[in-house]
C-alpha cells in the first residue's frame, strides 16, 4: 500500500510538473505568437495598403478628367485591414468645386478601389453621383448613338455672364498640342488633354473613367509627359467598358507616342471666364462642346487666368 502511495504522489508530482512547464510555456509562448503574428498582419496589410494607394494615384494621373484631390489617406485601419480615401475636387479657373470621395479597402491579401467616377445618367446628360454636378463629355464620331446625346453648349456658355466654367471639347480631328494651344484663346486655360478612344467605343458610357493628361497652369513640358508616359505603361487594372479596355489602349497610345511634340489629342477641357468662351463658338475644328462645372463669380476669389 505505501509503495503504490509514493507511486501515486511520483505520478502526481509529475503530472503537475508537466502542467507547471506547460502553463509556463503558454504564458512565454502565447506573446511572442501574438506579436509575430501581429507584425506579420501589419506587414501584410501595410503592402496592401501601399499598393491600394499606388493604383489610386495610377487612377488620379490617367483616368481624371479635369479632376483634382486634396489627400490620399488612410481610414479605418484595423487588423484585419482598413480603408483608403481620396477627397476629390475640380478647379475652375481658382475656384474649388467638391466632387466625389474615391474609396478602397484593403485586407492581409487583396485591395480594391470600391467607388471611382460614379455617375448618374440621363438622355442629354451626366452628373456625378455623390455631388450631382454636371459632367463634361467627350464623343466618339464613329458612334452614330451614344449613351448621352452629343452636346454644343459653347454658344450657351459664353452667354452666361458672371460665371468661370469649363466645357469639354471634342475635335473634328485628332490634333497635336502644339496645334491645340495655338486654337484656344490666350485668356482661358486648357487644364486636360483627352487622348480618345478606339473603333466605336462610347466615351459617355465609361463612367468619367477617361484616359488624359492633365496640365500645369494650362501648360505641358516634355518631363511631364515623359511621366505620364510612364504611368500608361505601368497601367493594369483601368477598366473594360463594352469590349474596350482602357489599359490596353493606354498601352497601345504610350507605344505610339513616344514624345509629347509627336502625341495627338482628341479632344481638350478648357477652363475660364465663361465670356471669354465666345471666339470659340461655331468653331470648325471643334465637333462637340459639353458643359461640366459652372460657379457664379464672387469678388473675393479672383479666378487665376
Amino acid at each position: 500500500m505505501n509503495q503504490d502511495k509514493q507511486f501515486e504522489k511520483l505520478a502526481f508530482k509529475i503530472k503537475a510538473k508537466r502542467w507547471l512547464i506547460t502553463i509556463l510555456l503558454i504564458i512565454v509562448l502565447v506573446p511572442i505568437i501574438a506579436t509575430i503574428g501581429y507584425k506579420a498582419s501589419q506587414s501584410l496589410s501595410g503592402k496592401q495598403s501601399g499598393q491600394l494607394m499606388a493604383d489610386m494615384s495610377i487612377n488620379q494621373t490617367l483616368i481624371s478628367p479635369n479632376i483634382q484631390n486634396s489627400d490620399l489617406a488612410l481610414g479605418n485601419t484595423g487588423i484585419g485591414g482598413g480603408t483608403v480615401i481620396s477627397h476629390q475636387y475640380k478647379d475652375i479657373d481658382g475656384y474649388h468645386i467638391p466632387w466625389q470621395t474615391v474609396q478602397g479597402k484593403y485586407n492581409w491579401l487583396s485591395h480594391q478601389i470600391q467607388s471611382d467616377n460614379l455617375v448618374d445618367w440621363g438622355k442629354n446628360v451626366a452628373y456625378t453621383r455623390t455631388t450631382q454636378t454636371k459632367i463634361p463629355l467627350f464623343y466618339n464620331d464613329q458612334v452614330k448613338s451614344p449613351l448621352v446625346h452629343k452636346a454644343y453648349e459653347i454658344s450657351d456658355v459664353a452667354d452666361m455672364k458672371g460665371y468661370v466654367g469649363e466645357v469639354a471639347l471634342t475635335f473634328k480631328q485628332p490634333m497635336t498640342y502644339k496645334q491645340i494651344k495655338q486654337r484656344i484663346p490666350s485668356n482661358i486655360q486648357a487644364n486636360w488633354f483627352w487622348l480618345g478612344v478606339s473603333g466605336k467605343a462610347d466615351p459617355t458610357m465609361q463612367d468619367n473613367n477617361l484616359l488624359g493628361i492633365q496640365s500645369m497652369n494650362g501648360t505641358i513640358q516634355e518631363s511631364d509627359y515623359r511621366y505620364f508616359r510612364k504611368s500608361l505603361k505601368k497601367a493594369d487594372d483601368l477598366g473594360t467598358y463594352n469590349n474596350f479596355s482602357i489599359t490596353k489602349f493606354a498601352h497601345q497610345y504610350a507605344q505610339k507616342y513616344p514624345s509629347l511634340n509627336k502625341a495627338k489629342f482628341a479632344g481638350v477641357i478648357v477652363t475660364g471666364k465663361t465670356e471669354n468662351f465666345k471666339p470659340l463658338v461655331n468653331q470648325k475644328w471643334i465637333a462637340e462642346s459639353s458643359v461640366g462645372a459652372t460657379i457664379k463669380r464672387v469678388p473675393y476669389i479672383k479666378p487665376s487666368f
